[in-house]
């Protein structure tokens, strides 16, 4: 099996820990570079009751039911894009883990 037929497969890759999305998935999934743009809200929130809460990870792996360890994905650009529009859109955003430990983010190389 040639390197270019492994990089076309689907299947996770198993980094000798855990699984990590395959590179095709990563390369057909998440963008290197995004296309954001500040915007302009014309009805911005403006009741400070309303926030959004962001639950992330604070491990690179969980680990499921059948026992094998899976990548928690926590991609800065998958995670913190959105972010910036509801921070814009006049939202507070909070981070949490459920231990309380800071986010774990992962960056991949493609």
């Amino acid at each position: 099996m040639s390197l270019f037929s492994n990089d076309l497969s689907k299947e996770p890759v198993f980094d000798g820990i855990g699984y990590e999305p395959s590179f095709f998935s990563r390369k057909a999934m998440v963008t290197t570079k995004t296309n954001y743009s500040k915007k302009k809200y014309s009805d911005v929130n403006k009741d400070t009751r309303k926030k959004i809460l962001v639950l992330c990870t604070e491990e690179r792996y969980m680990t499921m039911k059948n026992g094998k360890k899976f990548s928690t994905g926590n991609h800065p650009v998958e995670t913190l894009v959105p972010i910036l529009h509801f921070e814009q859109a006049g939202f507070e955003v909070d981070f949490y883990t459920p231990t309380g430990d800071p986010v774990k983010f992962e960056m991949w190389v493609m």
